[in-house]
């Protein structure tokens, strides 16, 4: 029996577990193809036909249901068994075995469900006794219980597949430590498993050493909460042990219930850079965070937070989610502009999505919410929050991305945003600032996105962003703003600098460039892809 394992990814970069943990432990012949939701559908289909599959398995998510929903128009199925695996069906089975050609939906887990459907499938028996399959017979859809893997060690681990070697250093690898959430947020899917499970924290330590050894510069835990495991800290120390000083590791943390001396034990005994927490504030509002389901100390989050942000060592990225039940635009305003204060290096401003199976989905007319019908649902409005107001949002979102997350500048920036009344406020001005002057908010420059936000700053500031500029550039960049500097200035200048910190002359000349306020000058050099940044003073003291 032929056997395909399609999966459709977000990007080339990322690598699907579940088609893995599918092959690993099925003792049939099994195929993964895998592609990206920018392949084109009739090129996939027509892989697929060719193979003359008997059983084709599909891995799905809210990122590429549509594109799987197009590619099961092109496929000739003839007799072949279309099974149909992943969050985005688990929990509307119905809908899927009604609306497209699948035979079968497994739900949740599905490394014991789907061996014993292909064993089935072999030998013409009824599927009744399969937990989590859902199914149609004779006209009628049946849906079998789920039933979740209690024993996490029964199952075969898929990191360790050899014709994945060679792309293991240019993909981002993903590792479980855990399965399930102890937390019941209702906009979450995660909140519909029942228990939270383990694996064997020495076959983690195994998996984390042999994708180190390949080369992978990434590993991700795909763990919804990382610190609810009693050997986190053992974990955290093993990798901190064991650095290669190549692979970064990121982490999903529940920040309030973080233990502090974790924090204080990593700022001392973890290099800078190795460790990314990734954690969900989603809303500061406390009757919003009620009415979700989330119980949520801010207080303790924050403290947390700046204590992570004190020892300089883990990078942070926060989320928040705007459109929350009863969280109205003043209120997503209070908490974007008190979590942007905390400084961090990446903040991601998502908006709710009303995914299948979630309590927030079911309760939506409670709430007033209208959102898009077709994946990734997400909201258009609430009670609390109009249309105009959500498109408002999306604005300050992308020049959140623009201005902030994308790294095109360095800490003079983040300071002149934190030195505003709210940073809100400030990215709107820029949002708008954009479209009334038709600027690119796509196919940009980076010396655009600098030259845009010019006209809304103080001459102080401008300074500093041109700083920002130089610094960012491994090679001397293209001047964009108007520099005027004398030629008798750059040579006074340069020669005082050149015998200040012993550099030859002729190296200040052809290399670095000049920028000054009032009786600053700000030098930058750059040799050998790095730039080196100087402060000259003349007739004053700085």
């Amino acid at each position: 029996m032929k056997v395909l394992l399609i999966s459709i990814n977000a990007k080339y970069i990322h690598t699907n577990n579940a088609v893995r943990l599918l092959k690993v432990n099925s003792s049939f012949d099994t195929e993964i193809m895998e592609y990206t939701i920018k392949d084109d559908i009739k090129n996939i289909a027509e892989e697929i036909n060719n193979k003359n599959p008997d059983v084709v398995a599909c891995s799905m998510y809210i990122w590429n249901v549509n594109n799987f929903k197009e590619l099961f128009k092109e496929l000739e199925l003839k007799n072949a068994k279309l099974v149909l695996g992943g969050p985005e069906v688990s929990y509307d089975p119905t809908y899927f075995l009604t609306n497209t050609k699948a035979d079968f939906v497994i739900k949740g887990e599905g490394e014991i469900a789907f061996e014993e459907l292909l064993k089935a499938i072999t030998s013409n028996k009824d599927y009744k006794n399969i937990s989590s399959l859902s199914y149609k017979d004779n006209g009628n859809i049946i849906n079998n219980p789920i039933k979740e893997i209690t024993d996490l060690s029964v199952i075969k681990l898929p990191y360790y597949i050899k014709e994945d070697i060679e792309h293991i250093p240019n993909k981002i690898s993903y590792i479980e430590s855990s399965r399930g959430c102890p937390y019941k947020c209702s906009y979450c899917l995660s909140s519909l498993e029942k228990t939270v499970r383990f694996f064997n924290t020495d076959e983690v330590k195994k998996a984390i050493l042999y994708l180190m050894e390949k080369g992978s510069k990434t590993i991700k835990f795909l763990d919804r909460t990382f610190n609810a495991n009693k050997n986190t800290l053992d974990l955290l120390d093993y990798i901190i042990e064991n650095n290669n000083h190549k692979t970064v590791f990121q982490f999903e943390i529940t920040g309030d219930v973080l233990d502090p001396k974790i924090i204080e034990h990593l700022n001392k005994k973890a290099p800078k850079g190795l460790f990314r927490f990734e954690i969900g504030i989603q809303s500061i509002n406390e009757q919003t965070n009620l009415l979700v389901d989330r119980f949520q100390n801010t207080e303790k989050l924050f403290n947390n937070i700046k204590l992570i942000q004190k020892g300089n060592i883990i990078d942070l990225h926060l989320d928040l989610i705007a459109g929350l039940p009863l969280e109205d635009l003043k209120s997503f305003i209070n908490t974007f502009d008190n979590v942007f204060n905390l400084k961090t290096k990446e903040l991601q401003l998502g908006f709710l999505k009303m995914l299948r199976g979630t309590k927030i989905r079911f309760e939506s007319d409670k709430y007033g919410y209208e959102f898009n019908k077709n994946a990734p649902y997400e909201i258009i409005s609430n009670n609390a929050l109009t249309n105009n107001e959500i498109k408002e949002i999306h604005l300050v979102e992308h020049m959140l991305e623009l201005y902030h997350n994308k790294g095109y500048f360095r800490q003079n920036m983040l300071d002149i945003i934190i030195s505003k009344e709210s940073p809100y406020q400030f990215f709107l001005d820029i949002g708008n600032h954009f479209i009334i002057n038709n600027y690119k908010m796509k196919g940009y420059q980076i010396e655009d996105i600098y030259k845009y936000v010019f006209d809304l700053l103080n001459g102080e500031e401008i300074y500093l962003l041109k700083q920002d500029y130089l610094v960012r550039s491994k090679i001397k960049p293209k001047i964009f703003f108007e520099n005027i500097i004398s030629k008798e200035e750059r040579n006074l200048i340069l020669t005082k600098l050149s015998q200040q910190q012993n550099i030859p002359l002729n190296k200040l000349y052809k290399h670095s460039v000049l920028i000054k306020k009032d009786f600053e000058y700000f030098v930058a050099l750059y040799q050998n892809h790095i730039s080196q940044t100087y402060k000259v003073y003349i007739n004053k003291t700085p």
